[in-house]
């Protein structure tokens, strides 16, 4: 697919389950990827608002899931 596609079908899918987002806050943490995350956010801004966006890098247990590279979303 590739990393864009994969990022692009995210957003959408965020856009798709997120009740009142407006309201809510995006979480995104990353493993040694913090250009990876700001290219989530963008990309994830463009289809859906939230009130606030927190990035920040991984740690303990959300790190064996991310594995290095990778990047945890939650709202």
């Amino acid at each position: 697919r590739g990393m864009k596609k994969a990022i692009e079908k995210l957003a959408d899918a965020v856009h798709d389950d997120a009740v009142e987002p407006a309201k809510r806050t995006l979480f995104i943490s990353h493993c040694n990827n913090a250009e990876r995350a700001e290219l989530v956010k963008e990309t994830l801004l463009k289809k859906t608002s939230f009130r606030d966006v927190v990035i920040a890098e991984t740690g303990g247990v959300s790190s064996l899931y991310a594995a290095d590279g990778g990047i945890v979303v939650c709202y």
